[in-house]
């Protein structure tokens, strides 16, 4: 049966912004050395954290959490990845704790939450840009407007759809329809069915299912609006850094098409895993990571 790649399926969906009606786990076990606020794109507060003592021959990865998501879901990366870098994780506007007073959604919008906080912070460290799922196409926009600070941008479960045909405007509009009618109901029953493997574990599966599903679907909408509009081929054709993708086996990445519209794409697959590998296989994540992050030194 062929699966829809996971960031193909968040252009028909809606992001989802507040975790608060679901059960918030404990992020990790580190505590930030400074835990901030910044004003993103059209000046909403975005909430961040920063782990480690910024130092100049230390990198600074940002981690950029996806779809309905906020910054706990990189908790398990947080101290396989402070010995040797600094670490940023935050919130995207309309999501977690950040502030959702606007109306632009769009992947440019968000890349530009990521610089604002970026340029906030008390290090001029090169950047890696670290997203997982729509987090993906906010990191190559974040890149974009970032320039030569950035040395490299790195997806997790992403870009696969990049390149490929788009879906028919009907069956967008369809489902666009049933998740206006029901966004709770039908995000737990698509998230369910087409994030995870069939033998996924209860946990963190239960968690994220419902934390999904407890989005404001005003912010949602236009999110994945902007996921829809935003010009993929092109964003990675012009960025002119190494552009990983570690991704799940879930679904099958078209690594020649990716490469030929960038020759410095390259491919990492962590089997045996669903959509959210950094939180279902968080060591074998790690690693694939760590493996990454040595090869751009």
């Amino acid at each position: 049966m062929k699966i829809t790649p996971p960031i193909a399926v968040l252009t028909i969906l809606f992001a989802v912004t507040e975790a608060t009606a679901a059960e918030t786990p404990v992020p990790h076990h580190h505590a930030p050395s400074i835990t901030g606020i910044a004003a993103g794109a059209a000046e909403v507060t975005i909430h961040y954290r920063l782990y480690g003592t910024p130092a100049a021959e230390k990198p600074l990865l940002v981690l950029v959490h996806g779809w309905s998501c906020d910054s706990s879901y990189w908790r398990e990366q947080i101290a396989a990845l402070t010995p040797d870098h600094i670490v940023l994780t935050l919130d995207l506007a309309g999501h977690g704790a950040s502030g959702d007073g606007r109306d632009d959604y769009s992947m440019r919008s968000f890349g530009e939450d990521v610089k604002r906080v970026v340029e906030s912070l008390p290090t001029t460290a090169p950047v890696i840009l670290i997203g997982h799922s729509m987090g993906g196409p906010v990191s190559i926009e974040a890149a974009r407007l970032m320039g030569s600070r950035v040395r490299a941008v790195i997806g997790a479960d992403t870009f696969a759809s990049i390149g490929a045909p788009p879906a028919p405007a009907a069956e967008t509009a369809a489902r666009f329809a049933f998740f206006e009618k029901d966004f709770a109901g039908t995000t737990r029953m698509f998230v369910e069915r087409s994030f995870f493997r069939a033998d996924a574990k209860p946990e963190p599966k239960r968690w994220i299912i419902e934390d999904m599903a407890a989005g404001n679907p005003r912010v949602g909408i236009a999110a994945v609006r902007g996921l829809n509009a935003w010009d993929g081929a092109t964003a990675l054709r012009e960025l002119g850094v190494p552009v990983i993708a570690i991704n799940s086996d879930l679904t099958v990445t078209d690594e020649d098409r990716l490469r030929a519209i960038n020759p410095k794409f390259r491919l990492h697959v962590v089997g045996g895993t669903g959509h959210f590998l950094m939180m279902e296989e968080p060591a074998a994540f790690n690693a694939a990571l760590r493996e990454e992050l040595a090869r751009l030194r």
